[in-house]
């Protein structure tokens, strides 16, 4: 399953964590991202242990939503190593979310 993630704990789970992380950023009012989380949650599932990936609410973490200037969601944010890598806007078929995070595995 994601990890779930908030401003306070962000830093730690998602800039220092060993593995390469899709950042799933969503809101609970948003209607296109209770589309989008079952596909996050089934790809969280189907690469255990070699990404790690986290859900933030951008409504309860606004300091992560600007510090990436997440001005939407459903966003994806890719990090490896610390760094943010690819910024994804709106709703990403699995096998697309796939191919981005392979360069990164």
């Amino acid at each position: 399953h994601p990890v779930m993630v908030t401003d306070r704990d962000f830093d730690g789970k998602v800039l220092n964590s060993p593995l390469p992380v899709l950042l799933y950023c969503w809101s609970a009012g948003c209607p296109t991202c209770q589309l989008t989380g079952p596909v996050v949650d089934q790809f969280a599932a189907e690469s255990k242990g070699r990404v790690r990936v986290a859900k933030i609410n951008v409504a309860n973490s606004p300091a992560v939503a600007s510090r990436y200037n997440i001005l939407g969601v459903p966003f994806l944010l890719i990090f490896d190593n610390g760094q943010l890598k690819e910024s994804l806007p709106g709703s990403i078929p699995k096998h697309e979310i796939m191919m981005k995070m392979a360069r990164y595995i």
